[in-house]
């Protein structure tokens, strides 16, 4: 799917930070000089202070535009885009995923939907609850150095202060 084509000293080294798989039979052209560009292939030129950014358009590439997540309620079961998640959280034993209007039990434990949901804009802010920081409403600075968060759809969720560093690395604040 892909060939990595940059000067021979970089080449190992980028392919690592891109955790690019190179094939023999390729359609796009990954490069940081705009002269090894392929003329009846998909180019892509990078710059090298944008590694991460590129991490990003190789994962909707590869992974495609969104994740999908199943769950239930009591009208049956439902498929929904990640993206279309408020946040997620653990009681007791379930745990739902909250939309802007629906609450769905999810079968999966919370610990690997934060593995699956790593590089889609979630974080973990307690030990029970991911949230999805592009459905942030309001923050609001709370004792004991916590934050409420607002979300969206009108709910709160609170971020602990083990968390906080995490969270407020994730925002750039």
């Amino acid at each position: 799917m892909f060939k990595l084509k940059v000067k021979d000293n970089k080449h190992q080294n980028i392919k690592e930070q891109l955790k690019l798989k190179e094939s023999p039979n390729y359609s796009y052209v990954i490069t940081d000089d705009k002269n090894l560009v392929e003329e009846d292939k998909i180019n892509i030129v990078f710059n090298h202070n944008h590694i991460l950014e590129m991490n990003k358009v190789l994962d909707l590439l590869v992974k495609g535009q969104d994740l999908y997540i199943n769950g239930y309620n009591q009208f049956g079961e439902k498929r929904v885009e990640c993206r279309n998640i408020h946040y997620i959280i653990s009681q007791q034993d379930d745990v739902f995923a909250v939309l802007s209007q629906t609450k769905l039990i999810v079968k999966m434990k919370l610990y690997e939907l934060e593995e699956l949901l790593l590089d889609k804009q979630f974080i973990r802010v307690s030990k029970y609850c991911l949230v999805n920081i592009g459905k942030i409403n309001y923050i609001r600075s709370l004792l004991n150095s916590k934050l409420e968060l607002q979300m969206d759809n009108g709910d709160l969720c609170e971020v602990n202060r083990y968390y906080l560093k995490e969270f407020k690395e994730a925002l750039k604040l």
